[in-house]
């Protein structure tokens, strides 16, 4: 895979050939290109599935208009997907249909005290789905950790994408080990596609939903160990104290963007490093090294001066062991 997406420079290669010198031969293009006869297969293939390319006569191939190509490929699933829309929405009125009844059977239903404590599971997750319905201007929510360790964080996790996707003003606040966990990662991104703003904080209190500043729903612990509890707080002033935390911790959060983009910084420095390591373990000089890894010679002179520190090598020989024995060579690899 190179800079082109899916497609690699081969490929580009190809398909440009075969638009400026039309009517030229597979074999002819492939030594032009001074690739094999594989790779060159590989990528006629590719283009010919792309709708780039076509088969003519004997060896030769004609380019295809990429506008066209994709209103040849894709127009059959772009139909289908359009029909696959239609009909979950169709399905979404059908069920929206019946909210007004359903919240003015479940209102009636609401207890209204200072704060009533909820044990039964499924009233649970009805009463955090008629908040977040209910919600008007602002939902504030904090999240421990991974997502979902049990039955509480995926109701909440429901609630908040609900209520992101109906267009309130929803501010979720995590630790940093969240984005450890993959479909953790996905569940973010969705919810900030859907409108959200994220922030991380090292660490954070319990989980908490506050709804418009005026309830707060508290997760609480049960004698079971899987399942907890919601308190449903009215009191102003315990929100307000909640509120006032949650913006304490706001404050000091970082974005989104910013955690993702220091990770992907941090993961490209550590690739640059193993790959630094790696040939220096293969007995490769600093300005070989800088040259196949497109660095300056001081850069990656930086980076061996910073890993024999770190691991307490005397030598750039000692330092190569060291980081072979160790698996430091290795590319990182995503969780």
């Amino acid at each position: 895979m190179g800079e082109f997406g899916e497609l690699t420079e081969s490929d580009v290669a190809l398909y440009r050939a075969v638009l400026e010198e039309p009517g030229r031969g597979v074999p002819d293009i492939a030594a032009s290109l001074a690739v094999t006869s594989d790779d060159i297969d590989k990528s006629v293939a590719r283009l010919v599935e792309l709708g780039l390319l076509r088969h003519g006569d004997g060896d030769r191939l004609t380019g295809v208009s990429p506008m066209l190509a994709e209103a040849t490929v894709l127009g059959a699933e772009d139909l289908e997907l359009g029909a696959r829309r239609a009909a979950v929405e169709q399905r979404r009125d059908t069920i929206r249909r019946l909210v007004p009844q359903w919240n003015s059977a479940f209102t009636s239903a609401v207890h209204e005290g200072v704060v009533d404590v909820i044990s039964d599971q499924s009233a649970i997750a009805n009463i955090l789905m008629h908040y977040a319905d209910r919600c008007e201007h602002e939902l504030l929510s904090v999240a421990p950790g991974r997502l979902p360790a049990t039955r509480m964080d995926g109701r909440t996790r429901v609630a908040n994408v609900y209520s992101a996707r109906r267009g309130i003003k929803t501010r979720a606040l995590y630790q940093h080990t969240a984005l450890r966990d993959r479909a953790t990662r996905s569940y973010l991104n969705e919810l900030a596609q859907n409108g959200a703003t994220i922030r991380f904080a090292p660490s954070v209190p319990g989980r908490s939903l506050v709804v418009d500043r005026s309830v707060a729903l508290l997760p609480i612990p049960t004698d079971d160990p899987g399942r907890h509890g919601l308190a449903v707080v009215r009191e102003r002033n315990v929100i307000a104290w909640v509120v006032a935390t949650f913006e304490q911790l706001w404050s000091e959060a970082s974005p989104l963007e910013d955690v993702i983009n220091r990770q992907h910084d941090d993961t490209e420095l550590d690739q640059t490093r193993a790959a630094i390591l790696r040939l220096m373990a293969e007995g490769e000089k600093d300005e070989a090294i800088s040259r196949r890894l497109a660095i300056s010679v001081r850069t990656c002179r930086r980076h061996i001066a910073d890993y024999m520190a770190q691991v307490g090598a005397t030598s750039r020989f000692q330092a190569g062991v060291i980081a072979a024995r160790a698996g430091h060579t290795d590319s990182p690899t995503q969780s």
